[in-house]
């Protein structure tokens, strides 16, 4: 009987922790992505009451299903971080420098990782395409950066994506699988569940341009989860959450969160907007 009771308790025991685990490891992700959009501290503190008011509005389980992120410009970050509500995430836009190989964090003018984790942010994003395409930075730069991130404890949104014209020439998976190969590298063992793949068609981003369809970013994100599985392993593709970043609002995000391999979104002028932003959210956490 003793035998018996304490294999029973040493069941439960296992499948808390297996529960507490899935709880944690299978946490949507909502990015939401400022830019440069905001330049004043008085539309920053605005902007804050208003995601303050938003989040308190909605339900906890909406609360749990969900991992909000607010990527401000890095001035704002501090500011950001001590208004913001606590289980808001804070993330930077960016880190170190533009080009090169190894970035040097005592180059002037540089963001290093340690100090954007001393002002309280848990994320940074890293290999934006505005950032890959109009500032040069490449993927053995972006690397580099993912493995600071890392190193500094800080989690890491990665963003690959494909040109227009590497779509149209049959390269799409071919330039997203080397983009998130390089990073892939970079990242320790045991790290990837803090690591985000965030997959931007860059043809379908921007005002007036033609959403990726979700059966295609279906398609890609469960190709991008099996390259980390066969290239990583299964733990890595588990542990990773692979979202979709592509002109994302709250009219289309119904259509990609019933997806199978899109653990949410990473979100720009949709996130501007509390109101839009907590209907993309509730959306998410419904599906």
């Amino acid at each position: 009987l003793l035998f018996t009771m304490t294999i029973t308790l040493l069941q439960l025991v296992i499948l808390l922790v297996c529960v507490t685990w899935s709880s944690t490891a299978t946490k949507l992700f909502i990015g939401a992505n400022w830019k440069c959009s905001i330049e004043s501290v008085e539309d920053v503190d605005r902007q804050v009451e208003g995601l303050n008011e938003m989040w308190s509005s909605l339900d906890q389980a909406e609360k749990d299903a969900i991992e909000l992120c607010i990527n401000p410009p890095f001035v704002y970050l501090d500011r950001v971080r001590a208004k913001l509500h606590k289980e808001i995430s804070v993330g930077s836009q960016n880190a170190l420098d533009a080009r090169g190989h190894s970035p040097d964090r005592r180059n002037t003018g540089a963001t290093t990782m340690a100090m954007i984790r001393s002002v309280g942010s848990e994320w940074v994003l890293l290999g934006h395409s505005d950032r890959r395409n109009n500032l040069g930075e490449k993927d053995k730069l972006i690397a580099t950066k993912v493995r600071a991130a890392l190193d500094e404890g800080l989690g890491v949104t990665l963003t690959i994506g494909e040109l227009k014209w590497q779509r149209n020439m049959g390269l799409a998976l071919r330039t997203l699988r080397k983009q998130l190969g390089v990073a892939a590298a970079a990242v320790p063992e045991g790290k990837w569940e803090s690591v985000v793949v965030a997959y931007e068609p860059v043809w379908a981003v921007g005002e007036g341009a033609t959403p990726c369809s979700p059966e295609e970013a279906q398609r890609v994100n469960a190709a991008l989860r099996k390259f980390i599985h066969d290239k990583v392993g299964p733990e890595a593709a588990k542990a990773c959450r692979f979202t979709y970043t592509g002109s994302v609002n709250e009219i289309n995000a119904a259509a990609y969160a019933a997806l199978a391999d899109v653990d949410g979104f990473v979100v720009g002028r949709a996130g501007l907007d509390p109101v839009k932003l907590k209907s993309i959210i509730q959306t998410l956490a419904s599906s």
